[in-house]
């Protein structure tokens, strides 16, 4: 395994990460994840970044370790199609269990939700794909 393209896919991955949550979060989907999660307006109305800096983190991590040590991902295309597939599930079954056991989430939600995270999560897949296949012997 070559720590330093883990490192660096990992740090290119949170940006996507990152920015792709701000965009799709925030500005993108914000009124359709509003309305169809209406237990989540008073969640938190001022986030926490260094909160959302490392789970942006983790989460970058846990693709770009599986790209890496695992699935010998090294373009941007199949990092962007194995990460939108990692990123639906966790999503979907993390929301799942939040409906199972909150007023947090609807079935609309869950749906909704699972597609925006399936995006973000491709295009963070993307860009640690694309590192770590770059300039790779």
């Amino acid at each position: 395994m070559n720590t330093n393209k883990l490192i660096f896919g990992t740090l290119l991955g949170f940006v996507g990460y990152f920015m792709g949550g701000f965009l799709m979060y925030t500005i993108v989907f914000k009124d359709l994840l509003a309305s169809t999660n209406p237990g989540m307006s008073g969640v938190q109305a001022e986030p926490n970044l260094i909160v959302l800096v490392v789970g942006n983190l983790a989460a970058s991590f846990l693709l770009t370790y599986i790209f890496e040590k695992w699935a010998g991902i090294r373009t941007w295309m199949s990092g962007a199609i194995s990460g939108a597939l990692i990123g639906a599930l966790i999503a979907f079954s993390y929301d799942c269990m939040l409906l199972g056991t909150s007023t947090l989430m609807t079935w609309s939600g869950v749906f909704v939700d699972t597609l925006v995270y399936a995006i973000i999560s491709a295009i963070a897949g993307a860009l640690s794909g694309w590192m770590l296949g770059f300039k790779r012997a």
